[in-house]
């Protein structure tokens, strides 16, 4: 990152000669060595408070003069803002993170209410700039920097040099000052850490606290603090980068679109809640659908930018953005009529955003309510997996001539995201989860299934990878069993072109006798390509496949116990004729675990 560099004069330059050029002056090895040594002291001090604007790349000296530079450059003043918004220290810092991480301007801040929740929220805490000034910076603070130490221009050499001395004596004690409102803040900050993590405690009594090594004594709960799953998640989706490649996924949002505008029924005055709304899409297709309210829940710094593009597309009177997780928030109405949510990960599960929809159901949808998409299925296939064989596992054998095949080893450990030929698939297809929106527990998002893989090839095949990927359904009907799609019913298949977001998208027309228009698309190889692409476990051990033999095994899937939003995954098989399920006695299977992240 490149930056410009506004370095203001500390001090009044030398006096010019008559001809303008500057004058030269004698000093002694001592006043040299002095000003050496107050040079590196200042300058080291001085880095440490070069403040970055909150709104360009400029760097200034001082968190003073980079306020100043914003409120005249930007017109934004922070103290007048955190004033308007009722801000203590807390939400000081809040709300400049916020501007630092979401990229706000000064109309996007001025949009901003007293009352949203981001205000509460801890996530906001985290420095965006290790050791940012600005954060440390305290506009009450009565001391200041701006005293004039100059000395008069008329003065004999004995009230000069009383002067000078005066003059550094003046700066030492200013430096002094500094060092010591330093330490404050360092205080503070580490009120601010201890705040974040949940380590005060009105509990007086020692107790030990897990800390990931030695066990150690200290005041608190007794408790090790709890693991943060969601910072990093919820921050990854505030970048641009995500939301255009999702929104040019025409898989993903045409069919989001067709489902919506096509039932006018189920959205026609509906009060509708978005969970995870992103940039509002989905939100403001819904308006567009008809319905009578939209909530449109984000708890990323997204929320901001998802507010003004609802403003700019005139949606500001119908759909409300809220901030916060959904398990936190509260609504002004009891009852949602459809929950509509784009909460699908890498192999269906990852990121675990399923859960807070689910949530989400269980505190606002009505009994009568719909689930948008109602339906997932995860997947299982075998696949030739040669493309991934050769790029993951042979490449190590002789890279430049030398054998690296050391590194061989994590492709066998972790799922690979990949996007996979369509005739590499050499089996058929066992969905192994079968999801249902309105009936689904989180409970049942940990489990293990029965597969059977039937070989679809006429001579002997070797496999080296499995492959998962997922179908999802959009039903008109309200309900488990009304909205479900039998297994032996195939999901769509339809055409998409690349450049369909650059046009608003068609309704579709429902069939003869047909009560609304239900949706479907798939994720795998015999769709078009979608960003989830599939997710490939390559095989230790290949498996040789022979035309009337099948792959039979169990797969296991559930929460990683380090990280939540992360995948386990563990698949047991064996091969056998077609029809041997039945077979007694002892049979040997290969287990195989992975981490899908």
């Amino acid at each position: 990152m490149s930056y410009k560099i506004t370095v203001p004069s500390a001090s009044a330059p030398p006096p010019a000669n008559d001809d303008g050029r500057l004058s030269s002056c004698a000093s002694s090895d001592s006043e040299v060595e002095d000003d050496d040594n107050y040079s590196d002291w200042a300058s080291t001090f001085g880095d440490a408070l070069r403040t970055k604007s909150l709104f360009d790349e400029t760097v200034l000296d001082t968190p003073e003069l980079a306020l100043k530079y914003d409120a005249e450059m930007h017109g934004f003043e922070l103290g007048k803002e955190s004033e308007r918004l009722g801000l203590d220290m807390f939400g000081r810092i809040r709300l400049i993170n916020l501007i630092r991480n979401a990229g706000l301007n000064k109309d996007q801040i001025a949009a901003l209410s007293p009352s949203d929740a981001l205000w509460k929220d801890d996530n906001l805490l985290i420095p965006v700039i290790p050791d940012d000034p600005l954060l440390q910076y305290d506009p009450d603070d009565s001391w200041s920097d701006d005293d004039e130490l100059d000395a008069p221009a008329a003065a004999g050499p004995s009230k000069a040099i009383a002067q000078t001395a005066e003059a550094e004596d003046g700066r030492v004690s200013q430096l002094e000052a500094e060092l010591e409102k330093a330490r404050k803040d360092l205080a503070a900050m580490r009120l601010l850490v201890s705040k974040t993590v949940g380590e005060d405690d009105d509990d007086e009594s020692e107790a030990p606290a897990t800390t990931g090594g030695d066990d150690v004594k200290g005041k608190g709960k007794g408790k090790m603090v709890e693991r943060d799953d969601d910072t990093h998640y919820f921050h990854s989706y505030e970048e641009n980068d995500i939301h255009e490649i999702m929104l040019k996924d025409t898989v993903r949002t045409v069919s989001y679109a067709r489902f919506i505008l096509s039932n006018p029924k189920v959205f026609k005055d509906a009060v509708v809640m978005d969970v995870g709304c992103g940039t509002g899409i989905l939100s403001m297709l819904a308006a567009k659908a008809g319905a009578k309210h939209v909530y449109a829940i984000e708890a990323s710094g997204l929320a901001v930018k998802a507010r003004e593009n609802i403003t700019k597309n005139g949606f500001k009177d119908v759909i409300t953005v809220v901030q916060g997780k959904v398990e936190d928030i509260e609504l002004p109405v009891k009852h949602v009529d459809v929950i509509v949510s784009e909460w699908m990960g890498y192999m269906l599960l990852y990121e675990s955003m399923l859960d807070s929809v689910l949530v989400a159901r269980d505190r606002f949808l009505a009994p009568t309510g719909l689930m948008a998409p109602s339906q997932t299925r995860l997947v299982l296939s075998a696949i030739t997996g040669e493309r991934e064989w050769r790029d993951r596992v042979e490449f190590w054998n002789s890279p430049y001539g030398f054998d690296l095949s050391t590194m061989q080893g994590p492709q066998f450990g972790e799922g690979s995201t990949e996007v996979v030929d369509k005739e590499e698939v050499v089996t058929t297809e066992a969905i192994v989860r079968d999801i249902n929106s309105h009936s689904a527990t989180i409970k049942s998002l940990d489990f293990h299934s029965s597969f059977v893989l039937k070989s679809t090839t006429s001579s002997p095949t070797t496999i080296r990878a499995l492959l998962t990927h997922f179908d999802t359904f959009f039903s008109p009907h309200s309900g488990a069993e009304k909205s479900h799609v039998p297994p032996e019913e195939d999901v769509q298949i339809l055409p998409f072109g690349d450049d369909e977001y650059k046009s608003p998208v068609t309704p579709l027309q429902p069939k003869d006798g047909q009560e609304g228009v239900p949706v479907s698309f798939t994720t795998g190889p015999r769709g078009k390509y979608t960003h989830w692409k599939q997710v490939v476990f390559l095989l230790r051990e290949s498996i040789t496949l022979d035309k009337g033999e099948e792959i039979v095994g169990k797969f296991y899937c559930k929460k990683s116990p380090t990280n939540s939003r992360e995948l386990d995954v563990e698949i047991h098989y064996t091969v056998q004729k077609s029809g041997d399920s039945d077979v007694q006695g002892e049979r040997e299977f290969t287990v195989q675990a992975f981490k899908v992240r």
